[in-house]
């Protein structure tokens, strides 16, 4: 893309270097004129192609700056995606702890009320006996 780039400039520079000279060559003045037109005209494309040159190596070391930083950005969503995966291993964990702590509990009121039913129960025998000795 920068060499396209770099290609298109540089053919805009020789385009204007050219349109100087014949500029240069056809207006009817006297020759040491004309010699100095040109030689500006070299001088300001060559000014030119200095600057596109500079501005191409800025381009490059922005290039290179931006793959520098989608190697991070990659390294950094590997990491995320890697606490990602002990997270949810950890969830599961954790919700099938809870759900066999629920059960233990759910068990233990079950076996809570099996007991008070029976002392109830035996409790109500003893009155039922209680009364009937009266």
């Amino acid at each position: 893309m920068i060499k396209k780039i770099t290609l298109i400039l540089l053919t805009i520079i020789l385009g204007i270097f050219t349109l100087n000279v014949w500029f240069a060559n056809t207006v009817d003045n006297s020759e040491n004129n004309t010699n100095t037109r040109v030689d500006n005209s070299e001088k300001t494309t060559l000014r030119l192609s200095d600057d596109i040159g500079k501005m191409a190596d800025r381009i490059w070391e922005m290039a290179d700056k931006i793959g520098v930083m989608a190697d991070r950005i990659l390294k950094m969503a590997d990491k995320i995606l890697k606490t990602q995966e002990i997270q949810s291993k950890n969830l599961q964990i954790t919700q099938n702890n809870i759900l066999k702590t629920l059960d233990m509990i759910n068990k233990s009121i079950d076996a809570n009320n099996k007991l008070l039913a029976s002392l109830i129960s035996s409790n109500n025998a003893v009155v039922n006996c209680m009364c009937k000795a009266k």
